[in-house]
Formats: C-alpha cells, sequence, structure tokens
C-alpha cells in the first residue's frame, strides 16, 4: 500500500487515538487536530494528502474549515466526519469539495479504501501545484529584530552544520525551521518531521529510520527524494531524559563528521531542533545531555519575542488578515486605529501565534467592514510610548450597527422614554446599575439529539466581541439569527427564533444558562435546534464552565422594573402573569395540573450560578404520556426518549426517580430564566406566574419592551 501523510481532525481524543493508531499500523504518517484553527496551521505546514475533518469541532467548526482547507490546497482529499449530521449537511460538504462522507461509528474498510483513492488521485496531480504560501521562503518583518534573523538563517541555510532554533512559545521556530528547509532548495517530502513530545521507548527506532527511509526492498520514487533532505525535530528540549542518550548514540552513529549530516540508507539528512531554550541554558539547569546538545547546535539562531518587535506587529496584522480574509471568504477591508493602538500595546505572552490566531478569530466574527477595538479579545494594556492612535491599515470606521432587539446589548444605551402610569412614574426604568459585559475564553462543542425533530445534533459555542450579543448560526448554511425578543417565532412547544429565513429551536435551557452565567456575547452553532441532552439545563452549565466566562471592557445595563406590569389574560382564567419591583432577578410560579402532580409553588430568588445550577439547572422537561403520543404523531417528538423526558401517565411518573419533588415547578422557572433573556441584558423584578408557558412569557417581555 502507498504511504500518505494524513491529518484527522476531532475534538474527541478517543477518535484521534483510535482512528490514528489504524491509519499509523498501515504505515500512513499520521496528524492530529482537535480544532479547526489547529487543523488550518498544520495543513498550511504540513499539506497533508488527506484530511478526515469531524463537522461538529469547537471554533471554526468543520465545514468552515472544510472551506479555508480547499482554499489552501485544492488537491487536498477532505472526507467529513460526523455521528451527528443529515443527508442535507453530507450533500453540502460534498458541493463545498469534501471528496466524501463518513457516518460514525466509522467503518474500518471504509478508510482504507478512500485513503487509497485519495493517494491514486494525488499520484495523478503534478506537485507543482503545490500551494506556494506553504512553502515559507520570507520573513515577515521590518525591524531591526527581523533584519538581524532573517540574516541569521540565510547566513544557517548556507552553511554546514546542525541548527537549534531557540525561541519562547508561539515565536514560530517551526515555520523558521521549514524556512530554512525551503531555502536550501528542497521539496515537502524532503522534510521529515519528528515530534519529540510524541518519541517514547517502543516507537523510537520507527520515529527515525522508518520516516527517514523506507522498508528493504521498496525502491519508490519517495526513496530517491530523500537524498537530500531535513530532519526537523521539535521541541527536543522535551525529550524524555531516558531516550537522550538513544538519540545521541544514533546521532553519532549516524552522522557524517565533515558535512554534520545524517546518512540512513539512502537519505542524507541535515538536522534543525526546535526548543524554547538555548542548549547551554538546558545543560546547565536542566540536565540535557552536552554531548547530545553539541550533535544538535553547530549553529544557534534566537528567535526574539513579539514584545522586542512592535515595529513589526502592523506588518504582521496586514499579513495574516489579507490570508484570514481569504481563506474564510469574509468582506473584511482592514483595521481602524483604535483597535491597532490596542494591538501594539498588547504584551502578546503567545507571540506571533497568539496574534495570527486572534486575527483568524476577528475576521470569522466581526462585523465589518473594518476591524474595530470593540472586536478584540484581548485586555487593554498600557500604551507603549511612541505608539499612536492612528496607527491603522484602513481609515477608521463609524461603529457599525448591529440588529438588535428591544434594548441593544452594549455600553449605556440612549434611555428611551417610558409611558408615565397615573401617578406619574415609569413602570421600567433604565437605572445607573451595569454589569461587563461577557463572553467564553474557549471554544466547546458537545453532541445530542433534537427534541422536536429527533435527528442527531451538535452545538458549539464560541466567543464573540463585545455588544455581539447571542447569535445562532446554522452549522451548514452559515445563516445567523440573533437572540432577541422581535426574532421568537413560536413558543407553541418551546422558544423558537427565525429572522432572514434562519431558524433556531429550542433555545429556552441555553438561554438559561446564558442568562444564570452572565454571559451576553456568543456564537451558537446548531443544526436548526439546541440538542435536548437529558432534558435539563445542567449539561449546558458545565459546557459554559468547562469554556470559561471571562469579563469584557464594555458594560450592560440592567432593565429594572418599578411598577408592577400585569399581563392582560382572560379574569378569573387559569393563567396569571405579572412583574413587580425587586432589588434581584425572582420567579413564583404557582402550578395546578392534574394528578400526579397535583398543585405547587416555589419561589426562586436568583443569587449567582452556582445556585442555579444546583436547585433550578437539573429540572427536566416533563409531558404526558396522551400529549407525547399526540406529538409523535404530528412528528414533533422525534427525540424523546425515557432518558431526557419525564414521562407522566393518569397515576404516576413512568420513569422515576425525580430529581427533585417539585422538579415540575423548577423547570417552569428554567424557561421562564432562558426566555426573559431574550430582551439582550438582565432584569430587575420578580415575576409572579401560575400556570403560563412560553407563550405568556414573550407576551409579558414585549409588554415590558413596550415601556422601554
Amino acid at each position: 500500500m502507498d504511504k500518505a501523510r494524513i491529518l484527522i481532525v476531532d475534538d474527541q481524543a478517543e477518535i484521534l487515538d483510535s482512528l490514528g493508531a489504524i491509519l499509523a499500523d498501515e504505515g500512513h504518517e499520521v496528524l492530529r487536530a482537535q480544532d479547526g484553527q489547529e487543523a488550518l496551521h498544520i495543513v498550511q505546514s504540513d499539506s497533508p494528502d488527506v484530511v478526515f475533518l469531524d463537522i461538529w469541532i469547537p471554533g471554526i467548526d468543520g465545514m468552515q474549515t472544510l472551506r479555508a482547507i480547499k482554499r489552501i490546497n485544492p488537491q487536498c482529499s477532505v472526507v467529513m466526519m460526523s455521528g451527528h449530521g443529515t443527508i442535507e449537511t453530507a450533500v453540502k460538504a460534498i458541493k463545498l469539495g469534501a471528496t466524501d462522507y463518513l457516518e460514525k461509528p466509522i467503518n474500518l474498510e471504509d478508510v482504507l479504501h478512500i485513503v487509497q483513492k485519495s493517494i491514486r488521485s494525488r499520484e495523478d496531480s503534478a506537485r507543482s501545484q503545490e500551494p506556494a504560501h506553504v512553502r515559507p521562503t520570507k520573513l515577515i518583518g521590518i525591524s531591526e529584530k527581523a533584519v538581524a534573523l532573517r540574516g541569521s538563517l540565510g547566513k544557517a541555510a548556507q552553511e554546514a552544520g546542525s541548527i537549534w532554533l531557540t525561541g519562547p512559545k508561539g515565536t514560530g521556530k517551526e515555520f523558521l525551521a521549514r524556512m530554512i528547509h525551503y531555502l536550501e532548495r528542497k521539496d515537502r517530502d524532503n522534510l521529515i518531521k519528528v515530534r519529540c513530545t510524541d518519541l517514547d521507548e517502543q516507537g523510537f527506532d520507527q520515529a527515525l529510520v522508518g520516516k527517514m527511509a523506507l522498508p528493504s526492498g521498496d525502491r519508490s520514487d519517495r526513496t530517491a527524494k530523500l537524498a537530500a533532505g531535513t530532519l526537523l525535530l521539535v521541541r527536543v528540549d522535551r525529550l524524555e531524559p531516558s531516550l537522550c542518550a538513544r538519540l545521541a548514540s544514533f546521532l553519532r552513529k549516524h552522522m557524517n563528521a565533515e558535512s554534520r549530516t545524517l546518512r540512513v540508507r539512502d537519505a542524507r539528512l541535515r538536522i534543525v531542533s526546535t526548543a524554547t531554550n538555548d542548549p547551554e541554558i538546558l545543560v546547565k539547569e536542566a540536565g540535557f545531555p552536552s554531548d547530545l546538545a553539541g550533535l544538535l547546535a553547530d549553529r544557534l539562531v534566537k528567535i526574539p519575542p513579539l514584545a522586542e518587535r512592535s515595529k513589526d506587529i502592523p506588518v504582521f496584522v496586514d499579513h495574516f488578515l489579507k490570508e484570514a480574509v481569504e481563506e474564510f471568504d469574509r468582506d473584511i477591508t482592514g483595521i481602524d486605529g483604535e483597535a491597532m493602538a490596542r494591538l501594539m500595546a498588547y504584551s502578546w505572552p503567545g507571540n506571533v501565534k497568539e496574534l495570527k490566531i486572534l486575527i483568524e478569530h476577528m475576521v470569522m466574527t466581526a462585523p465589518g467592514p473594518h476591524i474595530t477595538v470593540n472586536d478584540l479579545l484581548i485586555p487593554a494594556e498600557d500604551q507603549p510610548p511612541g505608539v499612536s492612535a492612528n496607527v491603522r491599515l484602513a481609515a477608521p470606521q463609524a461603529p457599525v450597527s448591529r440588529d438588535s432587539g428591544a434594548a441593544p446589548i452594549g455600553s449605556r444605551p440612549v434611555t428611551v422614554a417610558a409611558p408615565r402610569s397615573s401617578a406619574g412614574t415609569s413602570s421600567v426604568q433604565e437605572e445607573e446599575s451595569f454589569r461587563h459585559q461577557k463572553t467564553i475564553r474557549s471554544r466547546v462543542v458537545m453532541y445530542g439529539q433534537g427534541l422536536h425533530s429527533g435527528i442527531k445534533t451538535g452545538l458549539t459555542l464560541s466567543p464573540l466581541a463585545p455588544s455581539s450579543g447571542i447569535i445562532f448560526g446554522h452549522i451548514t448554511s452559515g445563516d445567523t439569527v440573533q437572540a432577541v425578543l422581535e426574532n421568537v417565532d413560536s413558543t407553541d412547544l418551546s422558544t423558537c427564533l427565525r429572522s432572514n429565513g434562519s431558524s433556531a429551536r429550542t433555545i429556552e435551557h441555553l438561554m438559561a444558562v446564558f442568562h444564570a452565567y452572565g454571559l451576553t456575547n456568543v456564537l451558537v452553532k446548531i443544526s436548526g435546534e439546541v440538542p435536548i441532552m437529558d432534558g435539563s439545563a445542567l449539561e449546558f452549565c458545565k459546557l459554559v464552565e468547562s469554556a470559561e466566562t471571562i469579563p469584557q471592557d464594555e458594560l450592560i445595563e440592567e432593565i429594572r422594573i418599578v411598577e408592577p406590569l400585569e399581563l392582560p389574560l382572560a379574569p378569573n382564567g387559569p393563567k396569571q402573569m405579572r412583574i413587580e419591583p425587586s432589588d434581584a432577578f425572582e420567579v413564583e410560579y404557582f402550578l395546578d395540573y392534574p394528578p400526579p402532580i397535583g398543585k405547587m409553588q416555589l419561589h426562586y430568588r436568583f443569587s449567582g450560578p452556582e445556585d442555579f445550577k444546583a436547585q433550578i439547572a437539573p429540572a427536566r422537561t416533563f409531558g404526558f404520556v396522551r400529549d407525547m403520543r399526540m406529538m409523535d404523531e404530528m412528528g414533533l417528538a422525534g427525540g424523546g426518549r425515557l432518558s431526557n423526558v419525564i414521562l407522566l401517565d393518569d397515576e404516576k411518573v413512568v420513569n422515576p426517580p425525580l430529581r427533585f419533588p417539585d422538579e415540575f415547578v423548577r423547570h417552569k422557572i428554567l424557561d421562564i430564566v432562558g426566555d426573559f433573556y431574550l430582551l439582550g441584558r438582565p432584569i430587575r423584578g420578580k415575576i409572579i406566574a401560575k400556570q403560563t408557558g412560553h407563550t405568556e412569557n414573550i407576551a409579558l417581555l414585549r409588554l415590558i419592551a413596550e415601556k422601554l
């Protein structure tokens, strides 16, 4: 079987391990990534032949990543994977250029067949079609440090001997190692990369000798191509101490004393190593063997951190911006002066890599056409001397308006005069009561099933810039709908949004969690419906906690109820709903259902996410057998299971035990907490409700909106 370089992109470690092990056993070189951005960096640097790409990955989702891969390297075969997809998703993926589509659990024979088909297709295509920008030959920068580094790299490429590249994390050591490789006029297949963190006792020989030359008797073209190449040892400073002596012995055995290159069978390889510290420091302070350092560091090239070359930041921004706009097909034309000043003032602990990732994220999430300071996800720091606020790539742009609901998220909104009651006071006031806006630090993903559609689906959460709001996007089409009151489309069985042809169903449990954790700016990618999970909001709490909430500089203002508002319902009818003043968000709910539920009452006062997680979030949705049967006949309960719905008949709970004796009334409060976040900001007031549901929740919200 011919061999290929294969990238697996999945956020599930078991998939990376199992599929990776299968492909490695077949002799293929396996690369791994857990999100879209990491995958794109690998595609740019390693040019894989085949990519197995999961649709539901955090951040840049699978469909976005597919589009970007095909722009970077149209010849790369991309195989989409999902255990939570639909025919619509598969068709869309093929139209975007995917080679194939696999349903999980994945069949081994299908995987190997697709790999072989992709290899044959690769051999039919000329290697000259490899994209130019996967061959780094130019160092970006105009600062003195960049000029000096450019000279050191050019000299290292011209002269003999092993090279040690040292610099802090994120400075681009591996990129510069590849630059040296290509400056020596060597092509992609002559670069042998070994990650020292992956080396172990059992796989040591295979990782080195196995990659450098093919087994005896196999005289394919690749062996000939390896006549002159590069052995790249990534993070050699993290090599296990027990393996250092083996590596030194291997190098002494195969190294030519004069040329300082390795000779293994037909391969002649120059050694380039990367590390975060100088070899001299590692020998003195970390016990790194001095003989191994001597073999690997004939030439030492030091890479300065980005903080020491601030003049290069605008150059990097311009370069990364152009790349990202092309890859993600966004209409972003530049970055304004205030945003550039913030970028110039930032300390960049993650160096060039952090800047590149930030630019990519802004290109994906900024409303455009200019990136502004509100689109940044970095804190404000003291501006260094000599940095002018008008440093920019494009002229500053006035703030871009965003579609919003009754009260926009953002720094203090313009106060709208409210109607006065007979006592001469407003029912609703916007008081001097501010909180910091919040987003999440990292991108996260979860899998589940739609309650009404019954299809396997997923959900990803991504951070957004201040004043973006909560936005629901479709994983396939990319269309979005904002979670605001004016976009509420249906409240029959759950709260559903619709705008410009895009919809998001069953949002209330997730919105309740956003409300409780104070999240104001989040992008939610779904396949039309939020997964039901176990019928409660508990899993969403865990998901948000795993992503970590972070405050943002901009403020959000609460809505404060100062006079009671009552929803006009039938007099003496079973349903009642009103909101009255309070110093917190409170809900008192009265429930009166037929047996086996009966009468229940609960007064809940919000005191923080931990209390919400313990008292309200675990309460599951419930339904009677007769209603579920009717919904099933209407095609609206395809995902209903005993594991995600409390099911009742006329006498008992069909699937005990309950999580709380009054779990039913707690779930009603959960729905209210979620629906009442559709004004886009927190409310201070006490809601008193009896026998109400989503329809009444939205009606009372509209009454409040009118008062604003």
